[in-house]
């Protein structure tokens, strides 16, 4: 009879460790616990230890170790400050280029778009010389007062520079202020010949010198290079000669070809005789040669050594 209780009573305990350790194993896995368990059954004992010894449970509750998260070292730190350096640099780099990208785009569609205007406007600067055939006009140089601005002598008379600036003010190009504003500006960058004996700018004669022009069409054109070679010259250029002295002529550069060789453009010019249209490219010596095409360019400052 003894035995059989005995024998209960270890069932029991048995079965309540049991139960125990299947909690403890369901509560784990479901994640609820926050402290490590560890089921640890004792090896049994003879039923006669257990009937003697009192009731107890075998489950030990060890409690979790605790994982510190370290800081960075300072490898780590100095490594991801370079890689944000580099990365800085790069992006710096990639809107510099960029930025070069658009400037030279931006260059080269200004310079094409003054390309094609100076194009044009040296077609319509050589249409204006070519319209100067219909006036009949008497070369007289004399010294006449006129009008500021959009001044002009008679319209019977004039000299060469007469028909440069007649052209120009057909496109709406006012040599008479252009000229007598650079000249006030900077008198001592332009000539003052001895039989000149100038104190000052003057309004009525200054743009109709040749000297003069040929400074200011330095100064705010593109001179260009003098050659024998009759494909340099195109129409809209302007080009002066000596005649002699201090003596010098100018004419404008049309867009007709002369029959004795196909290369060679025509010049309109007044040289004694009223305008003409005449093949004297490199009949007499040439002292300049210049394009000047307003508000295509930025001003080629020149000295009055023209």
């Amino acid at each position: 009879m003894a035995s059989s209780f005995v024998d209960k009573d270890v069932k029991r305990k048995i079965s309540f460790v049991a139960y125990a350790g299947a909690m403890l194993v369901v509560a784990n896995l479901s994640g609820c616990s926050t402290s490590t368990v560890e089921n640890k059954v004792e090896p049994s004992a003879p039923p006669q230890a257990l009937a003697n010894e009192p009731a107890q449970s075998s489950v030990k509750i060890i409690p979790r170790k605790h994982t510190v998260a370290r800081g960075k070292d300072k490898h780590q730190l100095e490594y991801e400050q370079k890689q944000r350096w580099y990365h800085q640099q790069w992006e710096l780099s990639q809107r510099i280029n960029e930025q070069r990208q658009r400037s030279q785009a931006q260059a080269t569609w200004q310079a094409q778009r003054s390309q094609r205007a100076g194009i044009d406007y040296s077609e319509r600067l050589a249409q204006a010389a070519v319209d100067r055939l219909r006036h009949r006009v008497s070369y007289n140089g004399a010294y006449i007062p006129i009008g500021y601005p959009n001044g002009d002598v008679p319209q019977n008379i004039g000299v060469c520079t007469d028909t440069v600036i007649r052209s120009y003010r057909r496109l709406g190009v006012d040599l008479q202020r252009l000229v007598h504003e650079d000249i006030s500006r900077a008198f001592y960058s332009y000539p003052n010949l001895p039989k000149w004996g100038l104190q000052g700018p003057d309004t009525n004669i200054d743009h109709r010198r040749v000297h003069n022009l040929k400074v200011f069409f330095a100064r705010h054109g593109q001179r260009v290079p003098v050659t024998g070679n009759p494909s340099d010259y195109r129409p809209g250029d302007l080009v002066t000669w000596s005649l002699g002295g201090d003596q010098e002529h100018i004419g404008i550069v049309v867009d007709q070809r002369t029959p004795a060789d196909p290369r060679r453009f025509m010049i309109v010019h007044n040289i004694g005789q009223g305008e003409k249209m005449e093949d004297i490219l490199f009949k007499m010596p040439i002292t300049g040669h210049y394009r000047y095409f307003p508000g295509s360019r930025h001003p080629q400052l020149a000295s009055a050594q023209y």
